[in-house]
């Protein structure tokens, strides 16, 4: 509950109080004796027949020791992740990801893989020696849980394995997707064009919109189609409002200068700072599970010095801010971002699944062993207003049949390059990660 109620305008404890004393709120416990027989005339004048409860009610993520301790090295899969895919770009431009929704397809990988394809997954995505039930259960209790754990949040988790209609499933496997990652388990005709649109259409369903479609083609050698898609919306605990938001200059990291939307309000957040970075905490919903931290480099100090500092550990030790009054100013933003990962999963530790004569699938398909995956792909959205924010991302793998014989006080003001990220509270769960370069 350390976020909930924190961005408010900067208030004095006086200010809280009336808040609290406000008329009304003392009746529920505390009637006036004098109209006490007034109340007990009609039956349905009970306080117990008049008081319903409506009020949004949050439920912690519960995860075993196991997984709490897999969801601390998976972080360190999506700052790793995150770091790689920021490397590879030639130009610095605004960009989001999410590495859970890669974790996700490569669970759902992992389930039909075995020897060093198997190993080199779990070992990238910081689940070391864990088996594949491990995998799935870590998996299976986000998409169940997660939605749930504010109902003022909007979180939607969802997955498909297509196959093309002369694949024959291997039962285990089916059952595996069904029951561990919810997963639609469907054949298509992937020669009839329709297939192709039927995919794509799934991908603009689960993103509400914000990706229209993930596939430009499946070429004659696709066999397997597996995907990921998460949605998040919600509003912020306390909403910008949109008559503060002024133009303003925004300095990018090569020193050119553009006008961008900065919404503006004074706040008491949590706030931290330290030598490489200066964060705020803005909650959303109930503010007491999902939150998008701010990440503005220090002075002297670039969002690249940032996202290489970046590690779980060293995040628990930073997070942790203290409830400041912050002269805050963000801007208003929407990005969008499209990327190839076979090269990034690779380059990580994992390139067996990619390689045409080495990847090991058996465990997928009964009348097709010698599976590999051809192409590993992201797009994601985030849009960022005074409202609050919403984010969308949508993972692919295609998988091919290989043709060969093998199977305080504070001023916060984000007019430069920075990093963002939304996450889970109590589990640590990071959802989204980004930048933000101006453009």
């Amino acid at each position: 509950m350390l976020a909930m109620g924190l961005l408010t305008a900067c208030s004095s404890s006086n200010d809280i109080e009336s808040v609290r004393e406000q008329p009304g709120q003392e009746q529920l416990g505390q009637a006036d004796p004098k109209d006490e027989q007034e109340e007990q005339e009609p039956e349905a004048q009970e306080p117990d027949d008049e008081v319903v409860y409506m009020l949004p009610q949050t439920r912690a993520i519960e995860l075993t020791q196991e997984q709490r301790a897999f969801a601390k090295k998976n972080n360190d899969f999506t700052f790793n992740f995150y770091r790689t895919l920021h490397a590879s770009q030639q130009e610095k431009k605004s960009n989001v990801t999410s590495p859970l929704s890669v974790t996700y397809v490569m669970g759902m990988l992992n389930d039909g893989a075995t020897g060093k394809t198997s190993e080199e997954i779990t070992n990238v995505l910081g689940f070391g020696d864990g088996d594949k039930t491990a995998l799935n259960a870590y998996c299976q209790a986000f998409i169940t849980q997660a939605p749930l754990a504010d109902p003022s949040v909007t979180l939607e988790m969802a997955d498909i394995v297509a196959a093309d209609d002369d694949v024959v499933f291997e039962d285990q496997y089916k059952k595996d997707m069904q029951d561990y990652y919810e997963a639609e388990v469907t054949s298509l005709d992937f020669a009839d064009p329709a297939s192709l649109d039927y995919l794509n259409g799934w991908c603009n369903e689960k993103s509400h919109g914000m990706i229209p479609e993930i596939l430009d083609e499946l070429s004659p050698e696709v066999k397997l189609v597996l995907m990921n898609a998460i949605y998040f919306k919600a509003s912020w605990t306390e909403k910008f409002d949109e008559k503060d938001t002024k133009v303003e200059t925004f300095t990018k990291a090569d020193g050119t200068n553009v006008q961008v939307p900065m919404m503006k309000r004074n706040a008491d957040i949590l706030y931290n700072a330290n030598d490489i970075f200066s964060s705020v905490c803005l909650p959303f919903g109930t503010g007491d599970r999902y939150l998008m931290y701010v990440l503005l480099p220090s002075e002297g100090k670039t969002v690249d010095d940032v996202i290489n500092a970046l590690t779980n550990d060293y995040w628990e030790q930073n997070r942790q801010g203290e409830p400041t009054c912050v002269k805050l100013s963000l801007p208003r933003f929407e990005t969008d971002s499209d990327f190839k990962l076979n090269e990034i999963i690779s380059q990580m530790g994992a390139p067996t699944m990619f390689d045409i004569d080495k990847a090991e699938f058996p465990n997928m398909s009964q009348n097709y062993k010698n599976l590999y995956v051809s192409l590993m792909k992201q797009k994601a959205a985030i849009e960022v207003s005074e409202e609050g924010a919403k984010a969308s991302a949508v993972t692919v793998a295609t998988m091919d049949l290989s043709m060969n014989l093998f199977d305080k006080t504070a001023t916060f003001n984000a007019n430069r390059p920075f990093v963002y990220l939304i996450q889970e509270w109590d589990t640590g769960a990071i959802f989204f990660i980004g930048t933000f370069q101006g453009d």
